[in-house]
């Protein structure tokens, strides 16, 4: 019993490989087409290979051989768990979330990811309907770093947040980053992205920081996006 475990362990690490080594996907859904990559929305394919760029981002320094390989398969059980096409959710309204790779032009091989949604937050009654839009899960792969992969993916979202709109989503997209992480932090100010005070949309600093896969402070951050009207927060999700 204990030998056909492990074989199962060993053919699941396998297969990940496989798919993390074979994942080209054609450029024709491609968002934001490169020299060097492209931008598209995420195929369930292209999880595992996101996964573990997600690893080694918020985990590297913390896990060893064995424990990256467990890091990374709960990451990737957790993406296939709240992947929009995921069948379990469609009783949900999944309309308001999206995830991107960034992939390598001629490979196929992801080198990014990032996703975002749009979720009711907030103490009152009033700002319970306005469904606000968070990017999460920016991460791009360590060999790829600046080469503008980042600021593909986050304009990714951002028009993503604009298309949803009319589904009562705030024209705001936000997102937390750690207070020590200069770089990050010039990125989106760069991008227009301002530090925003929790208290003002009814959150505290421990609702910012709770179910963080990051060391140290988190602070929010929002940009308002260019949205001719706004949404009407008594229309109805579906």
């Amino acid at each position: 019993m204990v030998l056909f475990r492990l074989l199962k362990i060993a053919a699941f690490f396998v297969a990940v490989f496989i798919v993390e080594a074979t994942c080209f996907v054609a450029t024709e859904t491609a968002i934001k087409p490169t020299t060097d990559y492209f931008v598209r929305d995420a195929l369930v394919v292209h999880l595992g290979p996101a996964a573990r760029i997600l690893t080694e981002e918020f985990y590297s320094g913390r896990t060893n051989f064995i424990t990256f390989q467990i890091e990374k398969l709960k990451t990737t059980l957790s993406l296939e768990s709240t992947y929009p096409g995921n069948t379990a959710n469609a009783k949900s309204n999944r309309r308001l979330q999206q995830m991107f790779v960034a992939c390598e032009s001629t490979s196929g091989e992801v080198v990014g990811f990032a996703e975002v949604d749009a979720r009711p937050l907030g103490g009152n009654s009033d700002d319970n309907r306005i469904n606000r839009s968070y990017m999460y899960n920016l991460a791009v792969d360590k060999k790829w770093k600046r080469k503008g992969i980042a600021t593909e993916l986050i304009r990714a979202c951002e028009e993503f947040v604009t298309e949803m709109h009319e589904l009562c989503a705030e024209n705001r997209l936000y997102l937390r980053v750690r207070s020590c992480n200069d770089a990050a932090i010039s990125l989106y100010k760069s991008l227009g992205y301002d530090e925003v005070d929790p208290a003002s949309i009814s959150l505290t600093k421990e609702d910012i920081n709770s179910n963080s896969l990051e060391e140290g402070e988190l602070v929010l951050l929002a940009k308002d996006l260019p949205i001719d009207a706004e949404c009407e927060v008594e229309c109805e999700v579906e």
